[in-house]
């Protein structure tokens, strides 16, 4: 069976094929074979969007932005002058923001 990556694919993308494999899921017959690779493209999904959730995102004072630690080191050792910004006072806000 060939591997399949979902890393690249955008996240907009990502929600809206999660949404047709769910239906697709739904209208298939329990049992079916068909429902085994749908079902492992969900889990993939669901792995990635849990991922991308979860990263913290990191700030260069040009507007770089990444969840790479190693892109964004890379990036601040390469232009010196740059500084990452301090995101901190907007973390709390967001964790306060997804309890509500």
């Amino acid at each position: 069976m060939r591997s399949y990556s979902v890393r690249g694919i955008p996240t907009d993308e990502l929600d809206r094929t999660r949404r047709e494999l769910a239906a697709s899921l739904a209208l298939s017959r329990p049992g079916s074979p068909v429902r085994v690779p749908i079902e492992a493209n969900l889990s993939a999904i669901d792995r990635e969007l849990a991922e991308r959730a979860s990263a913290v995102l990191r700030v260069c004072g040009c507007a770089f932005a990444t969840d790479s630690d190693t892109r964004m080191d890379g990036h601040l050792r390469n232009n010196p002058s740059h500084q990452e910004r301090d995101l901190s006072r907007y973390q709390d806000v967001a964790i306060v923001a997804d309890r509500g």
